[in-house]
């Protein structure tokens, strides 16, 4: 053996011996077991007021049910405080020993809840999660589980929606005197974290407050979770499909009366949107506190869609006029004045295009009655160059000549048919309106908010 080597197997001695240090053994650390738990009593709290830091560990979000409004999650707490009963440092016995491992069985631990749990109300308990106990005296427990938890959902941009969610955390018995929680640091660890295929985690945070029970106020903690919804899935299943849709009350007015189809077509629709209306109850919670744009957008459309019903029988109706009667002066009027501009209305009436001349009543014996000629305008320039002609400037002075237009003062005759097609024409513009303006309004505050 060499003398470098010599003299290291000496110094290492030595040092042992001047350090009054043990090499690690079981029953060294038996020895110190029954040298720390000899008369310790788990249910003695080790100080006058404990210091808790806890960090909450997130493994995976489980799931998000805003119907139920539930929050599930997996992870685990990471629990540090100072037992003085537990402090071996100083003890030179023992200084090989630098940690232990016990369970809640045999030493202190803090008695915390879940305080809005919805599955387990008791206090965070694990016997098979050992405790690491440090040399001075500080003790580490992670306990971990799934913990589900209550979640206020906010369903009004469902479903872009974005949710905040928390677990809290309370003392139990203990109060904030006795047992004192702190953030750790980070406050919400997620170097494990599993994405969620449903549910993005944009980002978390801590609150430190506390709450009042009994006139006790007990130490509180509160871990924030915001999460927002992957859209891919309900813009191909439900927000594309509902627009599309839309298009179908609009498109019952441009089908031809005669197809035979339109009030099956516009019931199609309608029972369409009450099919939507239903699956998106089922997946919102059944709460007034907030309502939802996309269901208000439904319910609007759905209305839209129960009034095409209606005004399709009354188009059909007006179509298909089997009791033959006139067309009434007022609808002729309203037709004329309203329907067709609004509509740009294009067809030829019954009397669209032909003027009317209109003798004097004392013309040849006709005077109580008016003749209507079917002429042109060029025709009644050349017939009254002719008259003017042949007769007396007396004659032709009492002539009368009434050329009126449909579009000026005279207001033509409208037939039924012209009329249900006008109105079809005057709907079809005004749902198109309607139904881009609910629409494009829904998709920017889903959008914006998003």
């Amino acid at each position: 053996m060499s003398l470098s080597a010599v003299y290291f197997s000496y110094l290492v001695f030595a040092t042992s011996l001047v350090a009054g240090q043990q090499p690690y053994s079981t029953k060294l650390e038996t020895e110190l077991r029954d040298y720390l738990f000899t008369d310790y009593d788990a249910l003695q709290r080790p100080n006058q007021t404990v210091g808790t830091k806890v960090t909450l560990n997130l493994l995976t979000v489980n799931s998000l049910d805003i119907k139920e409004q539930q929050l599930s999650i997996s992870g685990y707490f990471y629990m540090l405080w100072s037992d003085s009963r537990l402090v071996w440092a100083s003890n030179t016995t023992y200084g090989n020993i630098r940690f232990l491992f016990s369970n809640e069985n045999y030493m202190w631990r803090p008695a915390i809840i879940v305080e809005n749990s919805v599955s387990d109300m008791s206090v965070i308990s694990d016997e098979n999660t050992l405790m690491r106990i440090n040399s001075d005296g500080s003790a580490v427990w992670t306990p971990g589980g799934i913990y589900e938890t209550h979640c206020d959902c906010d369903v009004t941009y469902y479903p872009l929606d974005t949710q905040t969610c928390s677990v809290v955390l309370s003392t139990w018995a203990y109060t904030a005197n006795e047992i004192s929680l702190s953030l750790g640091s980070p406050v919400v660890d997620t170097t494990y974290f599993s994405e969620n295929g449903e549910w993005q985690l944009l980002s978390v945070s801590g609150q430190e407050t506390s709450t009042t029970r009994e006139s006790q106020s007990f130490s509180r903690l509160k871990f924030t979770l915001t999460l927002r919804r992957r859209p891919l899935f309900h813009i191909l299943n439900t927000i594309l499909p509902v627009a599309v849709m839309a298009t179908l009350i609009v498109m019952v007015f441009k089908l031809p009366p005669e197809s035979g189809e339109r009030i099956g077509m516009s019931l199609t629709a309608l029972l369409a949107y009450a099919v939507y209306l239903t699956l998106i109850a089922d997946n919102i919670p059944k709460t007034s506190v907030s309502a939802s744009v996309l269901s208000t957008y439904l319910a609007i459309i759905f209305c839209l869609s129960a009034l095409t019903v209606i005004l399709t029988i009354v188009v059909l109706d007006l179509y298909f006029n089997i009791e033959g009667d006139d067309v009434p002066a007022w609808l002729n009027r309203i037709t004329h004045h309203v329907m067709v501009k609004f509509s740009c209305w294009k067809g030829i009436t019954c009397c669209s295009g032909r003027n009317r001349v209109t003798p004097n009543d004392e013309d040849k014996g006709l005077s109580s009655s008016r003749m209507i000629l079917k002429l042109n305008v060029s025709d009644v320039a050349k017939l009254r160059g002719k008259e003017a002609a042949n007769e007396s400037p007396e004659k032709k002075s009492k002539l009368s000549l009434d050329t009126t237009f449909s579009d000026d003062n005279t207001i033509p005759e409208y037939s039924w048919k012209e009329i249900a097609l006008i109105m079809d024409k005057c709907l079809l513009y005004i749902f198109m309106i309607l139904v881009f303006l609910a629409t494009t309004i829904t998709f920017i505050i889903l959008g914006a908010n998003y």
